[in-house]
């Protein structure tokens, strides 16, 4: 077998690394974007998110990325 392309895919390992680099003033208005950004409504779901256990659609990712530039953390989100 002969593997001409190596396909590299990005690796969100969860976003719990972003959520610790929150201030605390910052933290409920931010899991409530988060929330949205995701497209959930129960913490069972997020926390799945959060530590990694279900791995974001892109465009989940991607709105996840600019809820944390929002509020200043922009460096280590997925904790890679």
């Amino acid at each position: 077998m002969v593997i001409t392309a190596e396909k590299k895919e990005k690796n969100y390992r969860g976003f719990k690394s972003g959520i610790l680099q929150l201030k605390m003033g910052d933290y409920k208005e931010a899991v409530e974007e988060l929330y949205k950004a995701l497209g959930i409504n129960n913490r069972t779901s997020f926390v799945a998110y959060r530590d990694g256990r279900t791995v974001p659609k892109t465009t989940q990712a991607e709105a996840v990325e600019s809820v944390f530039n929002r509020f200043g953390v922009t460096t280590n989100i997925w904790g890679v």
